[in-house]
């Protein structure tokens, strides 16, 4: 069982080892250990194969611009792994796909090396707020699906930013592009996405927390229950 823990504060060392990191442990919870550190807020986890990919929410001191939230791939079970994985929070942070040192982590006792640091299999623009995610393999018949990850953005705090408020589509080497937009119009929220369960035949579950409603989004030919329209 794989559980993710935020961090209590912006850039700090936290007091808590099990904070801002990434664990497994037995479902009973015995025999845990920390496989990655320096994650601040990882929400969604996701494996597909043998490897757990996930969301990671930046801090939100260094401005409207910065710092880029992430999805990485944290674990793959068919490589060794005998020690935690340092993800740079909070010594290091990304903008722009690119990783800096955070000045404001510039007096705290531990000290990443931020060019160490695993690069993100995605990023998102700052304050977006990556929460769950979902995979469509090649099963799916919808190009628009297939191979690829869904992940909901649940929008910044600062609705001035436009920043989020919508679902995207992410691939291997390639930018999130834009899947189900709407959510905010003229400095208006209308939902905020939270998660997504694949339903098959390319189908989906979207949960949206601010108006407490649950989607079932389908093919545009597709009613459900019902067989495919030629």
């Amino acid at each position: 069982m794989y559980i993710s823990v935020g961090s209590s504060c912006n850039a700090c060392e936290e007091k808590e080892e099990v904070r801002a990191s990434l664990s497994v442990m037995d479902p009973d919870g015995k025999h845990a250990r920390i496989i990655g550190h320096g994650v601040r807020n990882a929400v969604g986890l996701k494996f597909v194969g043998p490897v757990l990919y996930g969301t990671n929410m930046g801090a939100d001191h260094l401005g409207d611009d910065a710092p880029d939230d992430t999805m990485f791939a944290f674990v793959d079970n068919t490589a060794p792994q005998d020690e935690s994985r340092d993800y740079g929070w909070p010594n290091c942070y990304f903008k722009a796909g690119k990783v800096f040192s955070d000045p404001a982590s510039s007096s705290l006792p531990h000290k990443a090396d931020c060019s160490r640091v695993p690069r993100p299999f995605a990023t998102f623009v700052a304050h977006s707020s990556p929460l769950g995610l979902e995979y469509f393999d090649a099963t799916a018949r919808s190009p628009a699906l297939k191979n690829s990850f869904l992940v909901a953005l649940h929008g910044s705090g600062k609705k001035r930013l436009k920043r989020g408020y919508s679902v995207v589509r992410v691939t291997a080497h390639a930018q999130p592009q834009d899947f189900i937009t709407g959510f905010l119009q003229n400095r208006v929220i209308y939902g905020r996405p939270c998660d997504i369960l694949n339903m098959g035949d390319d189908s989906f579950l979207l949960t949206d927390d601010y108006s407490g409603v649950i989607y079932f989004v389908h093919r545009k030919e597709q009613e459900p229950g019902t067989a495919d329209r030629k």
